[in-house]
């Protein structure tokens, strides 16, 4: 991990070709963890109600909508059960001119450099969003087909990523044309202290999830008292510390009793619950059904 282990270390397409598609159409909810990355993601809620958390803020989104996370931004999604939801992930950068020109010094620069930015929701009602969701069928269809390329059809793959970044272009200058770009020059330092803090606070939590965790210790990474830090965690991420380090460990118990076949008590301890009796009965709290009935669901 990075700076903050919550920061992603999941490479997103390759070297060559960085950028990724990615799609859920799950037959049960599941809640992807609160973190952050490098690239932009560009979410399209196709079809069901989602819950989205973008840098301590929660957002009720009702399908269809197009959601824009930029980079270094904190974010976490409930994708329920039945519901159509695929992303494409990518690298700025690959957007950058080797000659240097007035799209890259106005437009470009300024998105790489966080100074601008795309809308963070797109809605039906606004007046870009038929002509934006296209395009970004456009750029999902084509990384698909780019990505069942054998190595032997090089030039296929080529013109595919061309084809791509044509179209981000494309994306790009309508919302330009159409102001739909925003200008982040507001900055504001204890906003972004804030989130640093909170990244801090999650990323400790996702280190530390199978050992005793102190409120105490949390608070100090912070540099507030716990009493300040519990009204402080609970204002900013919807829910009690506690409540959050349970739903960490439950989602990594969920997590190993899909994937492995460790016996249940193993996987309680090794996620951080000490007592097999309220594992279980945490465990049926969290997710409606118990771990033995999730394992057997799952595979």
């Amino acid at each position: 991990m990075d700076l903050h282990s919550l920061k992603e270390n999941a490479r997103h397409g390759t070297v060559s070709f960085p950028l990724a598609f990615y799609e859920w159409a799950g037959r049960e909810s599941w809640q992807i963890p609160l973190h952050w990355h490098d690239e932009t993601e560009l979410i399209f809620f196709e079809k069901g109600d989602f819950q989205a958390w973008l840098n301590t803020k929660e957002f009720q989104i009702k399908a269809p909508a197009i959601m824009c996370v930029h980079a270094g931004e904190l974010h976490s999604l409930l994708l329920p059960e039945h519901a159509l939801e695929s992303a494409v992930v990518f690298n700025l950068n690959i957007l950058s001119f080797e000659h240097y020109d007035s799209v890259q010094a106005k437009l470009i620069r300024p998105l790489i450099e966080g100074r601008m930015k795309m809308p963070l929701l797109l809605e039906p009602s606004a007046s870009v969003f038929s002509r934006i969701k296209d395009r970004y069928l456009t750029i999902a269809e084509k990384i698909q087909k780019m990505n069942r390329c054998s190595p032997s059809r090089e030039f296929e793959k080529n013109a595919l990523y061309l084809q791509i970044k044509a179209t981000l272009y494309n994306l790009l200058a309508t919302l330009y044309q159409e102001n739909f770009l925003q200008c982040s020059g507001n900055f504001d330092p204890k906003s972004e202290r804030q989130i640093e803090n909170l990244k801090k606070v999650l990323s400790y939590i996702q280190e530390h999830y199978a050992a005793p965790i102190k409120l105490e210790d949390l608070a100090s990474l912070v540099n507030l008292n716990p009493q300040y830090f519990c009204r402080y965690f609970k204002e900013n991420i919807g829910k009690t510390a506690t409540r959050y380090i349970q739903e960490v460990r439950m989602e990594k118990a969920a997590e190993a009793l899909a994937e492995t076949n460790e016996k249940i008590i193993t996987i309680a301890a090794d996620s951080g619950f000490d007592n097999i009796g309220y594992f279980i009965r945490k465990f049926r709290e969290i997710k409606g059904v118990t771990p033995s009935e999730y394992r057997k669901k799952s595979k």
